[in-house]
């Protein structure tokens, strides 16, 4: 009987370990693991729990040779999620009737544009460029084709390079008939914005996004101040290599707006609650009017809809290379997630729906 115990006993203690092991992996373990797993030194995290930021926090370094701790406040490029913002600034000029999606965007380009252009161009309505279905190619303009891959783009891209770009668009598909994801139509879209209000696109951010939110940190040209909260970006091919932030000029509204985790969870909240009382005339409302670009899955102005069942989630993101950025909500169960990093890859986008589940 006493072997028999003295058998028995090891295994009641491998059992009782096995049942610690499978608790539930918390926030902070899965976000500690994928960064180690991914050799990637820093994130910042935003979470909305039951209506409420539950969560603001950073973790790792601001770069791999400043020892200063990540927080809520440090500052990463957005990469594509900047197109979010590029939308809500749409939805607030055509509140004003300075804009109206079913018009050609002739209508709303400045002078510049040639003549035998303009048959072209009338087809495209400004609808067509918010929601992916202009017919243009995902990087066309010269901005990205030029740009080597991996590589931050540091050369700008001046109003009178964007027009050149403008005049020789070719159409891949007929405007209006198919999704085709495209950097180079929210390149268009900030300059129609900017012809039709007569403010620079950093003027039309701050008046319609950063003083309404309270969003200190989301800006186009980082001041003094934020350049020492910068993180430090790293290549997603080799993590050991910095690489910089991108200077993309007129792309700016498609591509390179900066924020923070404390910023992006702010209009998170605000954005949830528009969403939870079908709030279609607020300006965070982006997915009144879609393209449809997979099974359940919907393009709106910066934002993306995901169905399955009654079960709807929305978000965007942006993988800069040297940045990712992954933004989700579920405004049916006030839920909501914001996640930064200082290198790219399909993992950013993985943990934040592990992240997403979690808080069910």
């Amino acid at each position: 009987m006493k072997n028999i115990l003295l058998s028995i006993f090891p295994l009641l203690i491998l059992f009782s370990c096995n049942l610690i092991t499978k608790e539930p992996e918390t926030i902070d373990g899965k976000i500690i693991k994928a960064l180690k797993e991914n050799n990637v030194p820093s994130l910042s995290i935003g979470v909305i729990k039951k209506g409420k930021i539950d969560l603001l926090k950073g973790f790792g370094n601001i770069s791999r040779a400043d020892s200063t701790k990540v927080n809520e406040y440090s500052i990463f490029q957005i990469a594509s999620q900047s197109k979010m913002f590029t939308g809500i600034i749409v939805r607030n000029l055509l509140k004003e009737g300075k804009l109206n999606l079913n018009e050609p965007i002739t209508t709303y380009l400045p002078d510049g544009i040639q003549g035998k252009n303009k048959t072209r161009l009338k087809k495209i309505k400004l609808k067509n460029l918010l929601n992916h279905t202009a017919g243009l190619s995902r990087d066309g303009f010269s901005i990205y084709r030029d740009r080597v891959e991996g590589e931050a783009w540091r050369n700008g891209y001046p109003r009178t390079k964007l027009i050149d770009d403008i005049n020789n668009i070719e159409l891949e598909t007929e405007p209006g008939k198919t999704f085709q994801y495209s950097n180079s139509g929210y390149a268009v879209v900030g300059l129609i914005c900017e012809n039709v209000s007569g403010l620079k696109f950093e003027e039309l951010l701050k008046k319609y996004v950063t003083k309404k939110y309270d969003l200190k940190n989301t800006v186009i040209n980082l001041d003094t101040q934020q350049q020492k909260m910068f993180v430090t970006p790293y290549k997603k091919t080799e993590r050991v290599i910095e690489t910089q932030a991108s200077l993309m000029g007129m792309a700016t509204p498609a591509s390179a707006i900066y924020s923070n985790a404390n910023d992006l969870t702010k209009i998170l909240y605000e954005q949830i609650n528009a969403y939870r009382e079908n709030e279609i005339q607020n300006p965070l409302f982006l997915t009144n009017q879609t393209s449809k670009m997979d099974e359940g899955l919907h393009y709106g102005f910066g934002l993306i809809e995901e169905t399955k069942g009654d079960n709807i989630k929305y978000g965007h993101g942006g993988d800069a290379d040297g940045f990712a950025c992954e933004y989700f909500f579920n405004p049916k169960k006030n839920i909501g997630v914001v996640l930064l990093t200082s290198s790219g890859g399909s993992w950013v986008g993985e943990l934040a729906n592990e992240i997403m589940e979690d808080l069910k």
